[in-house]
């Protein structure tokens, strides 16, 4: 009898040994499969690719950093006083060769030699081209400080824009927010409460400088243009994209976000004869990381643990652990799939070769041992469990086999449970992500109808003001004309008199 058995486990084990198939981590991509793979683990497998996109588009919705440095129209009005009065003493230095005189008289300036001049400097000085009214300027003996002032003041007031360079830093996705930091000096090191303390705004505020100079160049006469140009090109950015606070702020608000293939236990992961794509590879190298120290927990060959399609204990506690609790996204969920019906045809057919050749034994012992002949008269070899050496053991199995499946139906609970609070937890860090650029919109919508109360405020005012003096020009004019209708009665008496 106890030959029976050791044959029964033997045939059981080498039919388990035979499915060994190819190391799980010895396939690469574009491989065939030598077997199906099944795995007798939960899994979640990240999709990297789909993870890198999902966390680019998410991205997006967080503001970039802008640093706001409006000392540069000081370093603007300091080169662009530079500029005009290096050409101014271009320009005296060519008049006296010219006309040899640095101050003309009106005639002069009038003359078409004159015009010639200026038209001969333009072309020879395309950096700063002078036009009529400034070489006038400059001829009669005048620093031209109005055309100076008109020309600054046009610049002061198109910088005082938000201006940005024209094309992004690389990598870096300006999206429809932006969050502005005012600096002193744009090498300045920002600490992290200073750019939350930053000023949200929409990106349609933000005016390249092309823009810029497109806007400048509209506030001049057609004659002027060639000067505009010139003085377009002093136009700098005052808010300057930080490419490294960006991607620090969006990854740490992402970093968190990530999409997984989920396998249940049982799920195929690869079918035997199947291409081994870059999802399969990265699937199978996580099954062997989290067989491996399930192994070595327990006596079991791997294989006989993955043809049982039974989990231990520990393992269980490794995977529980091992699950994010939070920013997990799942894309695709594969329906789960029976064992390969080979494999289960194949233990069948073991185990009822064995279970026979034991009968047989049992058979045969009792019948030499109690001499009974006709075959009619015996009882079944399993019919009196008491009577038997075997019963125990049976009972045993049986008993073993369905506190096991109680336990892995539990397990399998435990597990859907604990799924399902990972996608609660993971549905209300998205709600709360969504619900903090909302709140910033809203203060930014805030703010600007204050800004705009006080504008009309002080509007209203200066209309008081203009009201109050029309009133005052009106009185004049009135007062003047009742004087004048005094005086003429007057002084037409004294007409007639003399």
């Amino acid at each position: 009898m106890k030959a029976s058995l050791c044959l029964y486990i033997g045939l059981l084990a080498c039919s388990c040994v035979c499915l060994e198939a190819k190391e799980l981590t010895g396939y690469r991509v574009g491989d065939r499969a030598e077997a199906d793979v099944i795995t007798p683990v939960p899994l979640d497998v990240v999709d990297a690719s789909a993870t890198t996109a999902l966390q680019t588009a998410q991205a997006q919705q967080y503001p970039s950093i802008f640093r706001s440095y409006p000392g540069v129209t000081n370093e603007i009005i300091q080169e662009f006083s530079s500029t005009f009065a290096a050409a101014r003493r271009r320009f005296c230095a060519e008049l006296t060769n010219e006309f040899h005189s640095q101050t003309l008289d009106a005639a002069t300036i009038e003359s078409a030699n004159f015009g010639s001049f200026v038209t001969a400097f333009g072309v020879e000085n395309r950096g700063f081209p002078v036009t009529g009214d400034l070489a006038a300027d400059w001829a009669g003996g005048r620093d031209g400080d109005e055309v100076f002032q008109k020309l600054a003041g046009t610049l002061l007031w198109v910088e005082g824009r938000r201006i940005c360079p024209d094309a992004p830093p690389a990598g870096m996705v300006i999206g429809k927010m932006v969050r502005i930091v005012a600096v002193t000096n744009l090498e300045e090191r920002l600490p992290l409460e200073a750019v939350q303390q930053g000023e949200i705004a929409s990106a349609a505020t933000l005016t390249t400088v092309s823009n810029a100079q497109t806007i400048f160049r509209r506030e001049f006469m057609p004659e002027q243009q060639l000067l505009a140009r010139a003085i377009a090109a002093f136009i700098k950015p005052n808010c300057i994209p930080d490419a490294p606070f960006t991607q620090l702020t969006r990854g740490t608000a992402v970093c968190q976000l990530v999409v997984s293939d989920h396998y249940d236990a049982g799920d195929t992961i690869v079918r035997s004869g199947s291409v081994v794509d870059s999802k399969v590879r990265a699937a199978l190298v996580a099954l062997d990381a989290k067989l491996k120290p399930s192994m070595a927990e327990t006596s079991a060959p791997p294989v006989i643990a993955e043809a049982k399609g039974q989990i231990t204990e520990p393992a269980v506690k490794r995977i529980a652990a091992a699950t994010p609790q939070s920013g997990r996204v799942e894309i695709a969920r594969t329906p789960p799939r029976l064992p390969h019906a080979g494999l289960i045809g194949a233990l069948a057919a073991v185990s009822a070769a064995a279970f026979l050749v034991a009968g047989w034994q049992f058979w045969k012992g009792r019948k030499n041992s109690a001499g009974i002949v006709s075959t009619a008269q015996e009882t079944l070899p399993f019919a009196d469990p008491a009577k038997t050496d075997l019963a125990p053991q049976v009972t045993q199995a049986v008993r073993e086999a369905v506190q096991q499946e109680l336990a892995a139906q539990r397990r399998e609970l435990l597990v859907a449970q604990q799924a399902a609070t990972d996608e609660v937890a993971s549905l209300v860090h998205r709600l709360d992500e969504l619900q903090v650029p909302m709140q910033e919109r809203l203060q930014t919508y805030e703010a600007k109808i204050r800004a705009l109360e006080k504008e009309l405020a002080a509007r209203n005012e200066e209309n008081r003001q203009l009201l109050k003096l029309k009133i005052e020009m009106v009185s004049r004019q009135l007062e003047n004309e009742r004087a004048a209708t005094l005086v003429r009665p007057i002084a037409a008496q004294e007409a007639s008199k003399n």
